[in-house]
Protein backbone atom coordinates (compact mmCIF):
# COMPACT_ATOMS: atom_id res chain seq x y z
CA UNK A 1 0.00 0.00 0.00
CA UNK A 2 1.31 3.66 -1.01
CA UNK A 3 1.84 5.53 2.03
CA UNK A 4 -0.50 8.68 1.96
CA UNK A 5 2.09 12.34 1.24
CA UNK A 6 1.50 14.79 3.00
CA UNK A 7 -0.14 17.98 2.05
CA UNK A 8 2.72 20.97 1.51
CA UNK A 9 0.16 23.57 2.14
CA UNK A 10 -0.48 22.16 5.44
CA UNK A 11 2.75 21.30 6.49
CA UNK A 12 3.68 24.84 5.94
CA UNK A 13 0.57 26.34 7.84
CA UNK A 14 1.34 23.96 10.60
CA UNK A 15 4.69 24.44 10.82
CA UNK A 16 3.80 28.48 10.90
CA UNK A 17 0.64 29.20 12.78
CA UNK A 18 1.82 26.60 15.34
CA UNK A 19 4.53 28.18 17.12
CA UNK A 20 2.83 31.58 16.30
CA UNK A 21 -0.21 29.89 18.67
CA UNK A 22 2.27 28.63 21.55
CA UNK A 23 4.27 32.17 21.44
CA UNK A 24 1.16 34.05 21.83
CA UNK A 25 -0.15 31.85 24.54
CA UNK A 26 3.02 32.76 26.40
CA UNK A 27 2.82 35.85 25.80
CA UNK A 28 -0.37 36.26 27.56
CA UNK A 29 0.69 34.62 30.33
CA UNK A 30 3.87 36.49 30.84
CA UNK A 31 1.70 40.07 30.43
CA UNK A 32 -1.04 38.74 32.67
CA UNK A 33 1.82 37.46 35.23
CA UNK A 34 3.52 41.25 35.10
CA UNK A 35 0.01 42.72 35.07
CA UNK A 36 -0.83 41.03 38.24
CA UNK A 37 2.63 41.71 39.88
CA UNK A 38 2.76 44.95 39.18
CA UNK A 39 -1.02 46.05 39.80
CA UNK A 40 -1.15 44.27 42.78
CA UNK A 41 1.87 46.13 43.89
CA UNK A 42 0.76 49.92 43.04
CA UNK A 43 -2.42 49.21 44.62
CA UNK A 44 -0.75 47.82 47.96
CA UNK A 45 0.98 50.96 47.85
CA UNK A 46 -2.17 52.51 47.60
CA UNK A 47 -3.94 51.23 50.27
CA UNK A 48 -0.39 51.31 52.59
CA UNK A 49 -0.63 55.56 51.72
CA UNK A 50 -4.49 55.29 52.63
CA UNK A 51 -3.63 54.10 55.99
CA UNK A 52 -0.96 56.37 56.60
CA UNK A 53 -3.03 59.12 55.33
CA UNK A 54 -5.46 58.22 58.00
CA UNK A 55 -3.14 57.51 60.54
CA UNK A 56 -1.58 61.22 60.03
CA UNK A 57 -4.87 62.80 60.03
CA UNK A 58 -6.15 61.45 63.26
CA UNK A 59 -3.26 62.23 65.16
CA UNK A 60 -3.08 65.87 63.49
CA UNK A 61 -6.43 66.25 64.65
CA UNK A 62 -5.72 64.89 68.24
CA UNK A 63 -2.61 67.37 68.73
CA UNK A 64 -5.17 70.46 68.07
CA UNK A 65 -7.13 69.06 70.67
CA UNK A 66 -10.39 68.17 68.31
CA UNK A 67 -11.18 64.71 66.44
CA UNK A 68 -13.77 66.04 63.73
CA UNK A 69 -16.08 63.54 61.96
CA UNK A 70 -13.15 61.25 60.60
CA UNK A 71 -16.20 58.70 60.03
CA UNK A 72 -16.68 60.42 56.70
CA UNK A 73 -13.09 60.55 55.64
CA UNK A 74 -13.68 58.50 52.56
CA UNK A 75 -17.17 59.33 52.17
CA UNK A 76 -16.17 60.90 48.98
CA UNK A 77 -15.98 57.50 47.66
CA UNK A 78 -19.60 56.73 47.33
CA UNK A 79 -19.89 59.08 44.38
CA UNK A 80 -16.81 58.04 42.50
CA UNK A 81 -16.63 53.78 43.45
CA UNK A 82 -19.36 51.73 43.21
CA UNK A 83 -20.76 49.76 46.43
CA UNK A 84 -18.73 46.56 46.09
CA UNK A 85 -15.32 48.85 45.49
CA UNK A 86 -16.01 50.79 48.44
CA UNK A 87 -13.13 51.12 51.15
CA UNK A 88 -13.61 50.63 54.75
CA UNK A 89 -11.08 51.76 57.95
CA UNK A 90 -11.26 51.39 61.38
CA UNK A 91 -8.65 53.16 64.16
CA UNK A 92 -8.29 50.60 67.53
CA UNK A 93 -6.44 50.58 70.43
CA UNK A 94 -4.53 47.59 71.28
CA UNK A 95 -7.40 46.17 73.40
CA UNK A 96 -8.95 45.98 70.51
CA UNK A 97 -11.95 48.59 71.20
CA UNK A 98 -12.62 50.78 67.85
CA UNK A 99 -12.04 54.09 68.11
CA UNK A 100 -13.26 55.32 64.50
CA UNK A 101 -15.18 53.36 62.29
CA UNK A 102 -15.84 55.05 58.70
CA UNK A 103 -19.29 54.91 57.68
CA UNK A 104 -20.63 51.44 56.46
CA UNK A 105 -17.70 49.86 58.29
CA UNK A 106 -18.66 46.25 59.72
CA UNK A 107 -16.85 44.39 62.39
CA UNK A 108 -12.98 44.69 62.57
CA UNK A 109 -11.59 41.92 60.06
CA UNK A 110 -8.11 41.36 61.90
CA UNK A 111 -7.78 39.87 65.45
CA UNK A 112 -6.14 42.27 68.15
CA UNK A 113 -3.30 42.59 69.11
CA UNK A 114 -3.00 44.00 65.22
CA UNK A 115 0.11 43.01 63.11
CA UNK A 116 0.97 45.90 60.74
CA UNK A 117 1.50 44.48 57.10
CA UNK A 118 -0.52 43.63 54.03
CA UNK A 119 -2.69 40.61 53.74
CA UNK A 120 -5.96 39.34 52.07
CA UNK A 121 -8.87 38.32 54.48
CA UNK A 122 -11.84 36.59 52.33
CA UNK A 123 -12.50 38.78 49.27
CA UNK A 124 -10.65 41.75 51.09
CA UNK A 125 -7.14 43.42 50.80
CA UNK A 126 -6.07 44.76 54.25
CA UNK A 127 -3.31 47.36 55.55
CA UNK A 128 -2.82 47.65 58.65
CA UNK A 129 -0.32 50.24 60.45
CA UNK A 130 0.54 50.88 63.77
CA UNK A 131 1.34 53.76 66.04
CA UNK A 132 1.94 53.18 69.59
CA UNK A 133 -1.11 51.62 71.45
CA UNK A 134 -3.32 52.76 68.33
CA UNK A 135 -3.72 50.73 64.78
CA UNK A 136 -5.25 52.02 61.88
CA UNK A 137 -6.76 48.90 59.29
CA UNK A 138 -7.85 49.86 55.85
CA UNK A 139 -9.59 47.80 53.64
CA UNK A 140 -10.25 47.28 50.14
CA UNK A 141 -12.47 45.03 47.81
CA UNK A 142 -10.56 42.84 45.42
CA UNK A 143 -12.94 43.00 43.03
CA UNK A 144 -12.22 46.18 41.43
CA UNK A 145 -8.62 45.16 41.37
CA UNK A 146 -9.56 41.19 39.74
CA UNK A 147 -12.18 43.51 37.03
CA UNK A 148 -8.81 45.55 36.22
CA UNK A 149 -6.66 42.52 35.71
CA UNK A 150 -9.35 40.62 34.30
CA UNK A 151 -9.94 43.69 31.20
CA UNK A 152 -6.33 44.08 30.73
CA UNK A 153 -5.57 40.09 29.63
CA UNK A 154 -8.46 40.28 27.94
CA UNK A 155 -7.91 43.04 26.05
CA UNK A 156 -4.34 41.39 25.37
CA UNK A 157 -6.07 37.82 24.60
CA UNK A 158 -7.99 40.43 22.03
CA UNK A 159 -4.96 41.69 20.64
CA UNK A 160 -3.09 38.72 20.18
CA UNK A 161 -6.46 37.42 18.44
CA UNK A 162 -6.65 40.20 16.37
CA UNK A 163 -2.87 39.90 15.49
CA UNK A 164 -3.06 36.61 15.09
CA UNK A 165 -5.43 36.46 12.63
CA UNK A 166 -4.02 39.05 10.47
CA UNK A 167 -0.58 36.86 10.71
CA UNK A 168 -2.38 33.81 9.87
CA UNK A 169 -4.36 35.26 6.78
CA UNK A 170 -1.05 36.68 5.59
CA UNK A 171 1.16 33.79 6.45
CA UNK A 172 -1.86 31.48 4.76
CA UNK A 173 -2.12 34.16 1.14
CA UNK A 174 2.03 33.94 1.32
CA UNK A 175 2.51 30.09 1.52
CA UNK A 176 -0.97 29.47 -0.77
CA UNK A 177 0.77 31.45 -3.31
CA UNK A 178 3.95 29.57 -3.09
CA UNK A 179 2.18 26.17 -3.23
CA UNK A 180 0.08 27.48 -6.24
CA UNK A 181 3.67 28.11 -8.03
CA UNK A 182 5.11 24.53 -7.21
CA UNK A 183 1.49 22.96 -8.05
CA UNK A 184 1.70 24.91 -11.39
CA UNK A 185 5.63 23.53 -11.65
CA UNK A 186 4.16 19.64 -10.61
CA UNK A 187 1.31 20.20 -13.81
CA UNK A 188 3.65 21.13 -16.25
CA UNK A 189 6.04 18.46 -15.24
CA UNK A 190 2.77 16.31 -16.02
CA UNK A 191 2.32 17.26 -19.04
CA UNK A 192 5.55 16.28 -20.88
CA UNK A 193 5.56 12.97 -22.38
CA UNK A 194 7.71 11.51 -25.36
CA UNK A 195 5.97 13.77 -27.09
CA UNK A 196 6.47 16.86 -25.44
CA UNK A 197 9.99 17.08 -24.11
CA UNK A 198 10.45 20.75 -24.22
CA UNK A 199 12.41 22.62 -21.43
CA UNK A 200 9.79 23.45 -18.51
CA UNK A 201 8.68 26.49 -17.67
CA UNK A 202 10.53 28.60 -15.48
CA UNK A 203 7.94 31.32 -14.15
CA UNK A 204 6.48 28.30 -11.83
CA UNK A 205 10.19 28.25 -10.68
CA UNK A 206 11.73 29.59 -7.38
CA UNK A 207 15.13 30.36 -7.24
CA UNK A 208 15.75 27.74 -4.94
CA UNK A 209 13.77 25.33 -6.97
CA UNK A 210 16.33 26.33 -10.16
CA UNK A 211 18.66 23.99 -9.98
CA UNK A 212 16.49 21.11 -9.75
CA UNK A 213 14.14 21.92 -12.72
CA UNK A 214 17.33 22.80 -14.92
CA UNK A 215 18.29 19.07 -14.05
CA UNK A 216 15.28 18.06 -15.38
CA UNK A 217 15.58 19.81 -18.57
CA UNK A 218 19.04 18.08 -19.27
CA UNK A 219 17.45 14.82 -18.19
CA UNK A 220 14.26 15.37 -20.74
CA UNK A 221 16.74 16.95 -23.56
CA UNK A 222 19.08 13.28 -23.49
CA UNK A 223 15.54 11.44 -23.10
CA UNK A 224 14.33 13.42 -26.54
CA UNK A 225 17.72 12.53 -27.93
CA UNK A 226 17.50 8.86 -27.06
CA UNK A 227 13.68 8.21 -28.52
CA UNK A 228 14.70 10.15 -31.77
CA UNK A 229 17.61 8.47 -32.42
CA UNK A 230 15.32 5.43 -31.85
CA UNK A 231 12.36 6.44 -33.89
CA UNK A 232 15.01 7.37 -36.66
CA UNK A 233 16.30 4.21 -36.65
CA UNK A 234 13.57 2.30 -36.87
CA UNK A 235 12.02 4.94 -39.46
CA UNK A 236 15.49 4.68 -41.37
CA UNK A 237 15.62 1.06 -41.40
CA UNK A 238 12.06 0.37 -42.67
CA UNK A 239 12.81 3.05 -46.00
CA UNK A 240 15.92 1.32 -46.28
CA UNK A 241 14.55 -2.13 -46.61
CA UNK A 242 11.16 -1.49 -48.42
CA UNK A 243 13.58 -1.18 -51.54
CA UNK A 244 15.83 -4.26 -51.47
CA UNK A 245 12.68 -6.64 -50.10
CA UNK A 246 10.39 -5.01 -53.13
CA UNK A 247 13.28 -6.19 -55.60
CA UNK A 248 13.95 -9.47 -53.96
CA UNK A 249 10.19 -10.13 -54.00
CA UNK A 250 9.91 -9.24 -57.66
CA UNK A 251 12.95 -11.96 -58.33
CA UNK A 252 11.03 -14.80 -56.47
CA UNK A 253 7.95 -13.99 -58.67
CA UNK A 254 9.83 -14.06 -61.82
CA UNK A 255 11.60 -17.24 -60.85
CA UNK A 256 8.57 -18.91 -59.68
CA UNK A 257 6.86 -17.99 -63.09
CA UNK A 258 9.94 -19.92 -65.11
CA UNK A 259 10.07 -22.72 -63.23
CA UNK A 260 8.12 -26.05 -63.47
CA UNK A 261 9.17 -28.48 -61.09
CA UNK A 262 6.42 -28.72 -58.17
CA UNK A 263 8.94 -28.67 -55.50
CA UNK A 264 11.48 -25.82 -56.18
CA UNK A 265 7.83 -23.85 -57.24
CA UNK A 266 6.62 -24.65 -53.69
CA UNK A 267 10.32 -23.58 -52.27
CA UNK A 268 9.54 -20.26 -53.87
CA UNK A 269 6.22 -19.65 -53.10
CA UNK A 270 7.34 -19.92 -48.94
CA UNK A 271 10.18 -17.52 -49.94
CA UNK A 272 7.68 -15.46 -51.66
CA UNK A 273 4.82 -15.77 -48.81
CA UNK A 274 8.40 -15.27 -46.33
CA UNK A 275 8.89 -11.51 -48.14
CA UNK A 276 5.36 -10.61 -48.20
CA UNK A 277 5.56 -11.00 -44.40
CA UNK A 278 8.63 -8.87 -44.16
CA UNK A 279 6.73 -6.14 -46.27
CA UNK A 280 4.20 -6.16 -43.78
CA UNK A 281 6.39 -5.48 -41.00
CA UNK A 282 8.19 -2.80 -42.35
CA UNK A 283 5.14 -1.19 -42.60
CA UNK A 284 4.03 -1.85 -38.97
CA UNK A 285 7.55 -0.55 -38.25
CA UNK A 286 6.87 2.94 -40.03
CA UNK A 287 3.88 3.22 -38.28
CA UNK A 288 5.11 2.97 -35.38
CA UNK A 289 7.45 5.24 -36.01
CA UNK A 290 4.61 8.01 -36.93
CA UNK A 291 2.76 6.93 -33.74
CA UNK A 292 5.72 7.43 -31.91
CA UNK A 293 6.51 10.87 -33.52
CA UNK A 294 2.74 12.24 -31.99
CA UNK A 295 0.63 11.48 -34.92
CA UNK A 296 -2.48 11.55 -33.19
CA UNK A 297 -3.98 15.05 -33.39
CA UNK A 298 -4.07 17.49 -36.47
CA UNK A 299 -3.56 21.16 -35.92
CA UNK A 300 -7.11 22.13 -35.96
CA UNK A 301 -10.57 20.41 -36.15
CA UNK A 302 -12.00 19.15 -39.50
CA UNK A 303 -14.70 16.76 -40.54
CA UNK A 304 -13.17 13.05 -40.75
CA UNK A 305 -16.23 11.24 -41.88
CA UNK A 306 -15.15 11.88 -45.92
CA UNK A 307 -11.67 10.12 -44.43
CA UNK A 308 -13.44 7.18 -42.52
CA UNK A 309 -16.21 6.76 -45.84
CA UNK A 310 -12.90 6.65 -48.10
CA UNK A 311 -11.54 3.78 -46.06
CA UNK A 312 -14.55 1.43 -45.18
CA UNK A 313 -15.02 1.65 -49.43
CA UNK A 314 -11.06 0.67 -49.78
CA UNK A 315 -12.19 -2.18 -47.59
CA UNK A 316 -14.76 -3.35 -49.12
CA UNK A 317 -13.04 -3.06 -52.44
CA UNK A 318 -9.67 -4.70 -51.34
CA UNK A 319 -8.71 -7.73 -53.08
CA UNK A 320 -8.63 -11.09 -50.80
CA UNK A 321 -11.53 -9.30 -48.77
CA UNK A 322 -13.73 -11.63 -46.81
CA UNK A 323 -17.18 -12.67 -48.92
CA UNK A 324 -19.00 -11.92 -45.42
CA UNK A 325 -17.67 -8.10 -45.00
CA UNK A 326 -20.61 -5.65 -43.84
CA UNK A 327 -19.76 -2.59 -43.95
CA UNK A 328 -22.38 0.36 -42.47
CA UNK A 329 -20.62 3.85 -43.85
CA UNK A 330 -20.85 6.79 -41.45
CA UNK A 331 -23.86 9.63 -41.72
CA UNK A 332 -23.65 13.56 -41.20
CA UNK A 333 -20.74 15.54 -40.20
CA UNK A 334 -18.08 13.79 -37.83
CA UNK A 335 -15.96 16.58 -36.59
CA UNK A 336 -12.54 15.85 -34.71
CA UNK A 337 -9.28 17.04 -34.15
CA UNK A 338 -7.98 13.61 -34.80
CA UNK A 339 -5.45 13.55 -37.87
CA UNK A 340 -6.44 11.67 -40.97
CA UNK A 341 -3.18 9.37 -41.39
CA UNK A 342 -3.80 8.70 -37.46
CA UNK A 343 -7.66 7.32 -38.68
CA UNK A 344 -5.90 5.76 -41.84
CA UNK A 345 -3.70 3.55 -39.70
CA UNK A 346 -5.90 2.79 -37.07
CA UNK A 347 -8.82 1.59 -39.11
CA UNK A 348 -6.53 -0.82 -41.00
CA UNK A 349 -4.95 -2.22 -38.39
CA UNK A 350 -8.49 -2.99 -36.94
CA UNK A 351 -9.45 -3.86 -40.13
CA UNK A 352 -6.62 -6.20 -41.01
CA UNK A 353 -6.70 -8.30 -37.25
CA UNK A 354 -10.40 -8.82 -37.76
CA UNK A 355 -9.96 -10.51 -40.57
CA UNK A 356 -6.90 -12.00 -40.07
CA UNK A 357 -8.01 -13.94 -37.21
CA UNK A 358 -11.61 -14.45 -38.37
CA UNK A 359 -11.97 -18.59 -38.03
CA UNK A 360 -15.98 -18.77 -38.10
CA UNK A 361 -18.71 -18.87 -41.04
CA UNK A 362 -19.83 -15.71 -39.45
CA UNK A 363 -20.03 -12.33 -40.62
CA UNK A 364 -16.92 -9.45 -39.96
CA UNK A 365 -18.76 -6.48 -39.21
CA UNK A 366 -17.30 -2.63 -39.82
CA UNK A 367 -20.67 -0.49 -38.30
CA UNK A 368 -19.66 3.41 -38.58
CA UNK A 369 -23.71 4.24 -38.73
CA UNK A 370 -23.22 5.68 -35.39
CA UNK A 371 -21.29 9.15 -35.07
CA UNK A 372 -18.56 8.84 -33.70
CA UNK A 373 -18.04 5.38 -32.95
CA UNK A 374 -16.65 2.40 -35.57
CA UNK A 375 -16.99 -0.98 -34.25
CA UNK A 376 -15.36 -4.14 -36.01
CA UNK A 377 -16.20 -7.95 -35.19
CA UNK A 378 -15.95 -10.92 -36.87
CA UNK A 379 -16.29 -14.69 -35.64
CA UNK A 380 -13.46 -15.99 -33.76
CA UNK A 381 -12.62 -18.10 -30.84
CA UNK A 382 -13.47 -16.05 -27.68
CA UNK A 383 -9.81 -14.52 -26.51
CA UNK A 384 -9.74 -15.35 -22.46
CA UNK A 385 -9.96 -12.51 -19.23
CA UNK A 386 -5.34 -13.13 -19.29
CA UNK A 387 -5.07 -12.89 -23.53
CA UNK A 388 -7.74 -9.63 -23.27
CA UNK A 389 -5.58 -8.02 -20.62
CA UNK A 390 -2.34 -8.11 -22.82
CA UNK A 391 -3.96 -8.36 -26.02
CA UNK A 392 -2.67 -4.48 -26.55
CA UNK A 393 0.57 -4.95 -25.17
CA UNK A 394 3.47 -4.51 -28.31
CA UNK A 395 4.22 -7.87 -29.56
CA UNK A 396 1.45 -10.04 -28.05
CA UNK A 397 1.00 -12.85 -30.25
CA UNK A 398 -2.21 -15.43 -29.46
CA UNK A 399 -0.25 -18.41 -31.03
CA UNK A 400 3.13 -18.60 -31.96
CA UNK A 401 2.80 -19.61 -35.30
CA UNK A 402 0.27 -16.70 -35.95
CA UNK A 403 0.86 -14.24 -39.03
CA UNK A 404 0.49 -11.41 -37.01
CA UNK A 405 4.08 -9.43 -35.04
CA UNK A 406 1.76 -8.17 -32.21
CA UNK A 407 2.59 -4.61 -33.32
CA UNK A 408 -0.97 -3.71 -34.62
CA UNK A 409 -3.22 -3.21 -31.72
CA UNK A 410 -0.50 -1.41 -29.48
CA UNK A 411 0.15 1.11 -32.47
CA UNK A 412 -3.55 1.60 -32.44
CA UNK A 413 -3.22 1.99 -28.68
CA UNK A 414 -0.64 4.54 -28.74
CA UNK A 415 -2.57 6.84 -31.47
CA UNK A 416 -5.63 6.78 -29.25
CA UNK A 417 -3.95 7.96 -26.07
CA UNK A 418 -2.55 10.79 -28.07
CA UNK A 419 -5.81 11.79 -29.95
CA UNK A 420 -7.68 11.62 -27.22
CA UNK A 421 -10.32 8.29 -28.64
CA UNK A 422 -10.83 4.94 -26.72
CA UNK A 423 -10.36 1.92 -27.42
CA UNK A 424 -12.94 -1.17 -26.04
CA UNK A 425 -12.28 -4.68 -26.60
CA UNK A 426 -15.12 -7.37 -25.66
CA UNK A 427 -15.19 -11.13 -26.50
CA UNK A 428 -16.90 -13.13 -26.65
CA UNK A 429 -19.53 -11.20 -28.48
CA UNK A 430 -22.26 -9.98 -26.01
CA UNK A 431 -25.18 -12.97 -26.26
CA UNK A 432 -22.59 -15.34 -28.02
CA UNK A 433 -20.11 -18.16 -26.96
CA UNK A 434 -17.92 -16.92 -29.69
CA UNK A 435 -16.00 -13.85 -31.72
CA UNK A 436 -14.77 -10.65 -30.86
CA UNK A 437 -15.67 -6.97 -31.32
CA UNK A 438 -13.20 -3.62 -30.92
CA UNK A 439 -15.18 -0.76 -30.55
CA UNK A 440 -13.38 2.90 -31.55
CA UNK A 441 -14.73 6.21 -29.84
CA UNK A 442 -13.52 9.35 -31.39
CA UNK A 443 -13.77 12.95 -30.01
CA UNK A 444 -16.36 14.37 -31.94
CA UNK A 445 -16.37 18.55 -31.45
CA UNK A 446 -19.63 20.70 -32.13
CA UNK A 447 -19.42 22.50 -35.71
CA UNK A 448 -18.92 25.86 -35.63
CA UNK A 449 -21.69 28.27 -37.07
CA UNK A 450 -21.59 29.41 -39.88
CA UNK A 451 -21.60 33.37 -40.37
CA UNK A 452 -24.45 34.95 -43.15
CA UNK A 453 -22.32 36.54 -45.58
Amino acid sequence: MTPHNPSLLRTLLRSTLLPSALAAILGVFIVYTLVLEEYDELQDLALSSKAHLILAVYEARQAGGSEGDLAQLLAFERETHGSDERSSFWIVEQTGTVLIRSAGAGPVPLAVPVQPGLSTVQDDRIAALRSGPLAVIVSAPMAERNEAIRDVVMGVIAGFALLGGLVALAAFRAVKRSVDVIVDLAADIATKNAHDLTPISRRNAFAEIEPAVAKIDILMARLDAALGAERAFATNAAHELRTPVAICLAQVQRLRAKIADPASIQSAAEIEQGLKRLTRLIERLLQMARAQAGLGNAAAPADVRPVISLLLREMRERSGAPPNLTVIAPQGEWISLIDPDAIGIILTNLFDNAVKHASGDGAVLVDAGTAGRVLISNDCDPLTPAELDAVQSRFFRRAPTSEGFGLGLSIVQELCNQSGSTLEILSPLPGTARGLCVVWSLPLEKAAPVRAA
